[in-house]
This record gives structure tokens, sequence and C-alpha cells, in this order.
């Protein structure tokens, strides 16, 4: 390879030249995989190798700067970009897996005490549902539930106090009965 320049032989840069991108690459393509490397693990300084010429190919280096040290300007702030991104990655690799994992502790007695208390709900006459629904919506007053309801506070106290009632009732008829449990005697 005697008439061909290698890499360590390339002529430096004489202010005014103005070298394209292939000639770029051609004499500086090793320096900035060299920095890239240093920094990334192979196949990200590949790749920030590629998105510098890229650069390079879009811009020209200023006059009065040595292309080289342009480079790895450019070079610096891509490797800097892709540390983010591998951070960004990583973070959302590790929400991800921590989605995956199941919740702890087990909904599923709270899901099965959900449906008892629909099917609760579903059994009332439609204006305790009325009620359970407004209350169970948003924790109103007197006052705001019977503006709502159309009827005096002290009214829609009263069906508060009725629908809760019927509801009590209606929970208690589809839950299982609990175990009971004899009370210790007192000793005075």
């Amino acid at each position: 390879m005697e008439g061909q320049l290698t890499l360590v032989d390339a002529p430096p840069h004489r202010p005014g030249d103005s070298p394209d991108a292939g000639e770029l690459f051609e004499r500086h393509s090793r320096m900035v995989y060299r920095y890239a490397r240093a920094r990334l693990e192979q196949q990200d300084a590949e790749d920030v190798v590629s998105e510098v010429f890229v650069v390079a190919a879009r811009r020209t280096p200023p006059a009065d700067l040595d292309p080289s040290a342009w480079l790895l300007g450019v070079a610096r702030n891509v490797v800097a970009n892709q540390v983010r991104s591998l951070r960004r990655r990583r973070a959302l690799v590790a929400r991800a897996e921590l989605a995956a994992r199941p919740s702890e502790p087990d909904h599923a007695p709270w899901l099965v005490r959900l449906d008892a208390l629909r099917a609760a709900v579903a059994t009332l006459s439609p204006r305790d549902q009325e009620v359970v629904a407004m209350l169970a919506a948003a924790p109103l007053t007197p006052e705001q539930l019977g503006a709502a309801l159309g009827c005096s506070p002290r009214a829609a106290a009263v069906r508060v106090h009725r629908a809760r009632q019927r509801l009590r009732t209606a929970l208690a008829a589809t839950e299982p009965a609990a175990p009971t449990t004899p009370r210790p005697e007192r000793t005075s």
C-alpha cells in the first residue's frame, strides 16, 4: 500500500481547505470511533461515528477550525445524546419490569367484595340506588344532596339513612356468614 495514505499519514489540515465528507471520513473516522468507543459500547460507538459523519456531510467545518477538532466537538454532542438515550432506555426497561411484576398484595378479595357490593346495590329500589350512587360519587352534605334530589336537607338525610340501612341488609344477605368465635367469659 505504498501510494495510499493511512489515517496516521494523513496530511495535516491547512486553513482554507474545505474537505468533503468522504475525505473527512477517510482522515478522521478512526479518531472519532476511538473517542466514542472510550465512552460507549462497540455498537453504540459505531452509531456515533455514523451520525457524526452524517452531520459532517450536511455541514462544513468552520474555515478557521481544524476539522478534527470540529469533528470531536460534534462527536462529543452525539455521545452526550447517546448517553442520555441509553439512560432513558434503561429507565424505561426498569419501569416496564416493575409494571410487569404481580401486584402486591393480591386484590382478588377486594374484587369479590366489590362484586358483592354491586350485587347488593342492584337489589335496591331505583330511589335508593340514586342516593347511594350520589354519595359514592361525591361526599355531599345533606343540603347539597337535598338540592340534587330536589328535596329538603332533612328528607335527604332520611333517604340516606334508609338507603344505607337497606344496603347493609342486602350486603349481609349476599356475603357468606362469618364463623363466630365464642367470647371469653369475664371475671369480675
